[in-house]
Protein backbone atom coordinates (compact mmCIF):
# COMPACT_ATOMS: atom_id res chain seq x y z
CA UNK A 1 0.00 0.00 0.00
CA UNK A 2 1.07 3.77 -1.27
CA UNK A 3 0.88 6.36 1.18
CA UNK A 4 -0.83 9.22 -0.38
CA UNK A 5 1.58 12.05 -0.26
CA UNK A 6 4.34 9.40 -2.02
CA UNK A 7 1.92 8.57 -4.78
CA UNK A 8 1.35 11.66 -5.09
CA UNK A 9 4.88 13.00 -5.44
CA UNK A 10 5.65 10.21 -7.90
CA UNK A 11 2.25 11.39 -9.84
CA UNK A 12 4.17 15.02 -9.59
CA UNK A 13 7.43 13.78 -10.73
CA UNK A 14 6.39 11.79 -13.54
CA UNK A 15 4.43 14.75 -14.92
CA UNK A 16 7.28 17.01 -14.83
CA UNK A 17 9.77 14.58 -16.85
CA UNK A 18 6.22 14.21 -18.80
CA UNK A 19 6.54 17.72 -19.82
CA UNK A 20 10.01 17.88 -19.82
CA UNK A 21 10.89 15.48 -22.77
CA UNK A 22 7.58 14.17 -24.24
CA UNK A 23 6.36 18.41 -25.04
CA UNK A 24 9.27 19.09 -26.57
CA UNK A 25 9.87 15.81 -28.50
CA UNK A 26 6.28 16.40 -29.72
CA UNK A 27 7.10 19.97 -30.48
CA UNK A 28 10.32 18.90 -32.57
CA UNK A 29 8.90 15.84 -34.53
CA UNK A 30 5.50 17.28 -35.29
CA UNK A 31 7.20 20.34 -36.49
CA UNK A 32 9.33 17.62 -38.92
CA UNK A 33 6.61 16.30 -40.23
CA UNK A 34 5.18 19.60 -42.39
CA UNK A 35 8.95 20.72 -43.03
CA UNK A 36 9.55 17.32 -43.95
CA UNK A 37 7.03 17.38 -47.21
CA UNK A 38 8.22 20.97 -47.59
CA UNK A 39 12.01 20.20 -47.95
CA UNK A 40 10.89 16.51 -49.92
CA UNK A 41 9.60 18.74 -53.08
CA UNK A 42 13.32 18.83 -53.79
CA UNK A 43 15.00 16.50 -52.36
CA UNK A 44 14.21 12.76 -52.49
CA UNK A 45 12.97 11.39 -48.79
CA UNK A 46 15.75 8.17 -48.71
CA UNK A 47 18.30 11.51 -49.40
CA UNK A 48 16.89 13.56 -46.23
CA UNK A 49 17.05 10.75 -44.23
CA UNK A 50 21.20 10.36 -45.26
CA UNK A 51 21.25 14.54 -44.69
CA UNK A 52 19.82 13.62 -40.64
CA UNK A 53 21.72 11.14 -39.60
CA UNK A 54 24.98 12.81 -41.12
CA UNK A 55 23.91 16.48 -39.69
CA UNK A 56 23.51 14.10 -36.15
CA UNK A 57 26.68 12.31 -36.04
CA UNK A 58 28.51 16.23 -36.71
CA UNK A 59 26.51 17.66 -34.27
CA UNK A 60 26.15 15.23 -31.47
CA UNK A 61 29.79 14.05 -31.57
CA UNK A 62 31.17 17.52 -31.10
CA UNK A 63 29.08 18.20 -28.18
CA UNK A 64 29.77 14.87 -26.47
CA UNK A 65 33.49 14.73 -27.53
CA UNK A 66 33.36 10.93 -28.71
CA UNK A 67 30.85 7.97 -29.50
CA UNK A 68 29.83 5.04 -27.16
CA UNK A 69 30.27 2.07 -28.65
CA UNK A 70 29.76 -1.58 -28.68
CA UNK A 71 27.46 -4.33 -29.56
CA UNK A 72 24.51 -3.20 -27.72
CA UNK A 73 24.97 0.37 -29.15
CA UNK A 74 24.74 -1.13 -32.65
CA UNK A 75 21.98 -3.61 -31.93
CA UNK A 76 20.37 -0.26 -30.93
CA UNK A 77 20.62 1.97 -34.34
CA UNK A 78 19.96 -0.73 -36.31
CA UNK A 79 16.10 -1.06 -34.73
CA UNK A 80 16.11 2.44 -33.53
CA UNK A 81 17.61 4.22 -37.10
CA UNK A 82 18.72 2.13 -39.70
CA UNK A 83 15.68 -0.98 -39.99
CA UNK A 84 13.70 2.48 -39.37
CA UNK A 85 14.34 5.03 -41.55
CA UNK A 86 14.97 2.72 -44.32
CA UNK A 87 10.97 0.95 -43.75
CA UNK A 88 9.52 3.94 -43.49
CA UNK A 89 11.41 5.85 -47.04
CA UNK A 90 10.46 2.58 -48.63
CA UNK A 91 7.14 2.51 -47.75
CA UNK A 92 7.12 6.15 -48.69
CA UNK A 93 8.27 5.17 -52.21
CA UNK A 94 6.05 2.14 -52.70
CA UNK A 95 3.16 3.90 -51.05
CA UNK A 96 0.46 6.96 -53.13
CA UNK A 97 0.12 8.22 -49.80
CA UNK A 98 3.28 9.10 -47.89
CA UNK A 99 1.63 10.99 -44.96
CA UNK A 100 -0.25 8.39 -43.85
CA UNK A 101 2.72 5.62 -44.07
CA UNK A 102 4.37 8.19 -41.97
CA UNK A 103 1.39 8.02 -39.65
CA UNK A 104 1.40 4.13 -38.91
CA UNK A 105 4.56 4.92 -37.40
CA UNK A 106 2.41 5.55 -34.60
CA UNK A 107 1.14 2.25 -33.67
CA UNK A 108 4.69 1.73 -32.36
CA UNK A 109 2.86 1.61 -28.53
CA UNK A 110 0.65 -1.29 -29.47
CA UNK A 111 3.92 -3.46 -30.09
CA UNK A 112 5.81 -1.73 -27.30
CA UNK A 113 2.99 -2.95 -24.60
CA UNK A 114 2.61 -6.15 -26.72
CA UNK A 115 6.45 -6.60 -25.74
CA UNK A 116 6.74 -5.45 -22.63
CA UNK A 117 3.87 -8.12 -21.78
CA UNK A 118 5.43 -10.76 -23.16
CA UNK A 119 8.71 -9.96 -20.73
CA UNK A 120 6.48 -9.75 -18.23
CA UNK A 121 6.52 -6.62 -16.69
CA UNK A 122 3.00 -5.52 -15.17
CA UNK A 123 0.96 -2.67 -16.66
CA UNK A 124 -2.28 -0.93 -15.36
CA UNK A 125 -5.18 -1.63 -17.24
CA UNK A 126 -5.65 2.05 -17.20
CA UNK A 127 -1.78 2.48 -19.16
CA UNK A 128 -3.00 -0.35 -21.61
CA UNK A 129 -6.35 1.54 -22.27
CA UNK A 130 -4.41 4.70 -22.77
CA UNK A 131 -2.25 2.76 -25.66
CA UNK A 132 -4.98 0.71 -27.37
CA UNK A 133 -7.60 4.09 -27.21
CA UNK A 134 -4.72 6.05 -28.17
CA UNK A 135 -3.37 3.39 -31.59
CA UNK A 136 -7.04 3.81 -32.04
CA UNK A 137 -7.10 7.54 -32.46
CA UNK A 138 -4.32 7.14 -34.78
CA UNK A 139 -5.71 5.10 -37.07
CA UNK A 140 -9.18 6.37 -37.14
CA UNK A 141 -7.26 9.50 -37.89
CA UNK A 142 -5.20 8.05 -40.75
CA UNK A 143 -8.62 6.96 -42.94
CA UNK A 144 -6.83 3.27 -43.28
CA UNK A 145 -6.98 2.20 -46.86
CA UNK A 146 -4.47 -0.84 -47.12
CA UNK A 147 -1.54 -0.34 -49.49
CA UNK A 148 1.82 -2.19 -49.82
CA UNK A 149 3.45 1.44 -48.67
CA UNK A 150 1.62 0.72 -45.35
CA UNK A 151 2.92 -2.32 -44.63
CA UNK A 152 6.37 -1.06 -44.60
CA UNK A 153 5.51 1.45 -42.41
CA UNK A 154 3.89 -0.99 -39.53
CA UNK A 155 7.15 -2.79 -39.88
CA UNK A 156 8.73 0.46 -39.32
CA UNK A 157 6.85 0.60 -36.57
CA UNK A 158 7.68 -2.58 -35.33
CA UNK A 159 11.14 -1.97 -35.47
CA UNK A 160 11.00 1.00 -33.21
CA UNK A 161 8.90 -0.95 -30.60
CA UNK A 162 11.73 -3.04 -30.36
CA UNK A 163 14.42 -0.71 -30.37
CA UNK A 164 12.45 1.19 -27.83
CA UNK A 165 12.46 -1.99 -25.63
CA UNK A 166 16.04 -2.71 -25.84
CA UNK A 167 16.92 0.41 -25.11
CA UNK A 168 14.85 0.70 -21.73
CA UNK A 169 16.46 -2.37 -20.90
CA UNK A 170 19.97 -2.38 -22.06
CA UNK A 171 21.17 1.28 -22.61
CA UNK A 172 19.26 3.83 -20.55
CA UNK A 173 22.29 4.33 -17.92
CA UNK A 174 24.45 4.87 -21.24
CA UNK A 175 25.50 8.65 -22.32
CA UNK A 176 22.48 9.89 -24.42
CA UNK A 177 24.68 12.51 -26.29
CA UNK A 178 27.40 9.95 -27.28
CA UNK A 179 24.83 6.89 -28.12
CA UNK A 180 23.20 9.25 -30.71
CA UNK A 181 26.72 10.20 -32.39
CA UNK A 182 27.02 6.71 -32.56
CA UNK A 183 24.02 5.54 -33.50
CA UNK A 184 23.93 8.35 -36.37
CA UNK A 185 27.48 7.29 -37.89
CA UNK A 186 27.03 3.45 -38.69
CA UNK A 187 23.08 4.43 -39.66
CA UNK A 188 25.51 6.57 -42.70
CA UNK A 189 26.67 3.75 -45.19
CA UNK A 190 23.13 1.59 -44.82
CA UNK A 191 20.88 4.61 -45.30
CA UNK A 192 23.16 5.96 -48.65
CA UNK A 193 22.70 2.95 -49.92
CA UNK A 194 19.41 2.96 -50.86
CA UNK A 195 20.08 6.47 -52.15
CA UNK A 196 19.95 5.15 -55.64
CA UNK A 197 16.25 3.91 -54.87
CA UNK A 198 14.47 7.33 -55.72
CA UNK A 199 16.89 9.76 -55.73
CA UNK A 200 16.31 13.65 -56.73
CA UNK A 201 17.90 16.62 -55.46
CA UNK A 202 16.99 20.27 -56.52
CA UNK A 203 20.29 21.69 -55.31
CA UNK A 204 19.71 25.77 -54.18
CA UNK A 205 20.59 27.83 -51.35
CA UNK A 206 17.17 27.42 -49.83
CA UNK A 207 16.46 23.64 -49.81
CA UNK A 208 20.25 23.08 -48.11
CA UNK A 209 19.17 25.53 -45.34
CA UNK A 210 15.61 23.59 -44.81
CA UNK A 211 17.46 20.29 -45.09
CA UNK A 212 19.75 21.18 -42.30
CA UNK A 213 16.84 22.55 -39.89
CA UNK A 214 14.87 19.81 -40.18
CA UNK A 215 17.61 17.33 -39.52
CA UNK A 216 18.41 19.88 -36.37
CA UNK A 217 14.72 19.52 -35.57
CA UNK A 218 14.21 15.91 -36.01
CA UNK A 219 17.75 13.82 -35.89
CA UNK A 220 19.48 16.07 -33.22
CA UNK A 221 16.63 17.87 -31.02
CA UNK A 222 13.89 15.07 -31.83
CA UNK A 223 16.04 11.64 -30.59
CA UNK A 224 17.69 13.90 -28.04
CA UNK A 225 14.70 13.75 -26.05
CA UNK A 226 13.28 10.63 -26.94
CA UNK A 227 15.98 8.49 -25.80
CA UNK A 228 16.06 11.08 -22.31
CA UNK A 229 12.04 10.47 -22.05
CA UNK A 230 12.22 6.33 -22.47
CA UNK A 231 15.05 6.27 -19.96
CA UNK A 232 13.04 8.12 -17.55
CA UNK A 233 9.63 7.41 -18.19
CA UNK A 234 9.91 3.51 -19.00
CA UNK A 235 8.99 2.09 -22.84
CA UNK A 236 5.31 2.15 -22.41
CA UNK A 237 4.52 5.45 -21.03
CA UNK A 238 7.16 7.72 -23.52
CA UNK A 239 5.86 5.47 -26.36
CA UNK A 240 2.32 6.66 -26.08
CA UNK A 241 3.62 9.85 -25.04
CA UNK A 242 4.69 9.88 -28.35
CA UNK A 243 1.47 9.78 -29.69
CA UNK A 244 0.95 13.52 -28.98
CA UNK A 245 3.72 14.07 -32.33
CA UNK A 246 0.59 13.49 -34.74
CA UNK A 247 -1.39 15.93 -32.84
CA UNK A 248 1.39 18.31 -33.20
CA UNK A 249 1.82 17.65 -36.96
CA UNK A 250 -1.68 18.23 -38.11
CA UNK A 251 -1.73 21.39 -36.21
CA UNK A 252 1.38 22.80 -37.77
CA UNK A 253 0.39 21.44 -40.88
CA UNK A 254 -2.22 24.03 -40.38
CA UNK A 255 -0.18 26.68 -40.05
CA UNK A 256 2.46 25.43 -42.26
CA UNK A 257 0.58 23.64 -45.42
CA UNK A 258 -2.66 25.19 -44.56
CA UNK A 259 -4.37 21.77 -44.50
CA UNK A 260 -7.47 21.13 -42.31
CA UNK A 261 -8.04 18.08 -40.82
CA UNK A 262 -11.27 16.32 -41.65
CA UNK A 263 -13.66 15.01 -38.88
CA UNK A 264 -11.63 11.45 -38.79
CA UNK A 265 -9.55 12.66 -38.33
CA UNK A 266 -9.88 15.15 -35.08
CA UNK A 267 -11.93 12.51 -33.65
CA UNK A 268 -8.93 10.43 -34.00
CA UNK A 269 -6.92 13.12 -32.27
CA UNK A 270 -9.33 13.25 -29.55
CA UNK A 271 -8.66 9.94 -28.72
CA UNK A 272 -4.86 9.87 -28.85
CA UNK A 273 -5.36 12.94 -26.33
CA UNK A 274 -7.53 10.59 -24.60
CA UNK A 275 -5.03 7.78 -24.46
CA UNK A 276 -1.62 9.90 -23.96
CA UNK A 277 -3.94 11.00 -20.36
CA UNK A 278 -4.96 7.80 -19.47
CA UNK A 279 -1.36 6.67 -19.94
CA UNK A 280 0.43 9.57 -17.86
CA UNK A 281 -2.20 9.09 -14.73
CA UNK A 282 -1.66 5.41 -14.71
CA UNK A 283 1.70 5.65 -13.64
CA UNK A 284 2.39 4.54 -9.42
CA UNK A 285 5.01 4.58 -7.39
CA UNK A 286 6.29 0.95 -6.47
Amino acid sequence: MYSKDFTGSVMQRDTITFFKWIIPLSLAWGIAYPLTKVVTFSVSPILVSVARVIVGTLFFYFLGRGFSIGIKQFVNALFNVIILLALVNVGIYLSPSPGLVATMIYTQPIFVLVIELILGSKISLRGMSGVVIGVLGVLISATLSFNIGLLFGIMGSLSWAIGTVYYYRNLSKDNVIKLNAFMSLISIPFLSSLTPLDYYFDFNVTSVVLLIILALIAQVAGFYFWFNAVRDLGSVSASTGSLLVPVIAYLTSILILKVVPNVPEIIGLILILVGVYLSLNSRKGK
